[in-house]
């Protein structure tokens, strides 16, 4: 069967794979190129993915199958310039207009953004009293010129080719029929997302790690130093062995949250310690897979090198190493670290101010 849609079901077009096929599918793909497979995850993973699970039936219908064929490309904007980790912190809002909503904000690192045909857009819907947070489809084709600018972020040293975004919404128009209102609110809306897309986030390291694995091995079979193979030197085993080992285990963790996720046996909390896990120690191995290559490690030629600069940012998104561990430690200990004592101070405080006035 074709990989085109490989997350969807075959009713939307997509290839109909379970959960472990999909994730060792997105694994596999990591081992050659990570910008490939991030690309990828936003068309399926997240924008995809917000329509499968949040959208109504003909909304499905009617989406999905040109983007599990690329017949459109899709992007997902959550995060947005001044809120970083603080997804939910969000100041992008839709107000009600006749036939649909009026969507006005800024969002950042949106991938596949620069020329994307469909947006995944969460806001504030200003028409429902609490602005609760929902999802609105933008569709380019339905905007004038001036409702939809984008810029690419330009210098990154890591995931090359994914085309991330500064995107900016002037009153750009989202129909009635691309109003995702039957999950209300950031956790029953983009949560649920999220939480999906975690799970293949968590298998995406074990592939870089196993493709800067491959490449290691290559290289010091051939490599000589002091007249014998790199790969002869017990200094270079007993590295090979750590990382191999690091991966297993990697592979394993994530295996087994995989399988429980499926089966409904686990929740956001096991998901994040997996990713965060995951990509931790795969920062350990590809620093040690460019270690062994020596001067070489930092040459794009030999294949260590993009891995290397590509763990960072998996490192970092869909979820800081830092905020996926309070997000499991939140659920270990019962309390909630995320934010700042005085962050939530200083909220206490305006409110208290305003309450004044």
């Amino acid at each position: 069967p074709h990989l085109l849609g490989y997350t969807l079901p075959r009713k939307y077009g997509g290839a109909g794979f379970d959960l472990r096929t999909i994730s060792l599918i997105s694994m596999t793909l990591a081992t050659i190129d990570a910008s490939f497979t991030t690309t990828l995850l936003v068309q399926y993973g997240l924008c995809a993915e917000s329509i499968l699970l949040c959208g109504t039936e003909e909304q499905r219908q009617r989406l999905l199958p040109p983007l599990a064929r690329l017949d459109q490309m899709g992007c997902f904007c959550l995060t947005e310039p001044q809120s970083g980790s603080n997804a939910s912190d969000l100041h992008t809002v839709a107000v009600r207009v006749p036939g649909g909503y009026h969507i006005t904000g800024s969002k950042r690192w949106i991938g596949n953004g620069l020329k994307a045909d469909c947006y995944c857009v969460w806001a504030k819907n200003t028409s429902i009293p609490g602005n609760p947070v929902m999802g609105f489809i933008v569709e380019r084709i339905h905007q004038e010129s001036h409702t939809i600018q984008t810029s690419k972020i330009e210098g990154k040293i890591s995931l090359r080719m994914v085309q991330n975004a500064n995107v900016e919404f002037k009153n750009a128009f989202c129909p009635d029929s691309n109003v995702m209102e039957d999950h209300v609110g950031f956790a029953r809306s983009v949560g649920r997302v999220l939480e999906a897309s975690r799970v293949s986030v968590g298998w995406i390291p074990v592939g870089v790690c196993l493709g800067a694995l491959e490449k290691t091995l290559e290289y010091v079979s051939h490599r000589e130093a002091f007249d014998a193979p790199l790969s002869s030197y017990q200094l270079v085993q007993e590295k090979l062995v750590r990382i191999t080992a690091t991966v297993f285990s990697m592979y394993l963790l994530i295996e087994r949250v995989t399988q429980d996720f499926a089966a409904g046996k686990c929740d956001i909390s096991a998901i994040s310690m997996a990713k965060a896990h995951n990509s931790r120690m795969g920062r350990e191995v590809v620093s040690t897979c460019r270690e062994i290559l020596g001067g070489n490690g930092i040459v794009l030629d030999y294949g260590v090198a993009s891995k290397f600069c590509d763990m960072e940012s998996i490192y970092t998104y869909e979820g800081t190493y830092d905020i996926c561990c309070l997000v499991a430690g939140r659920s270990l200990t019962g309390f909630a670290a995320i934010k700042s004592p005085a962050g939530l101070r200083k909220k206490k405080d305006r409110n208290s101010i305003q309450s004044k006035l």
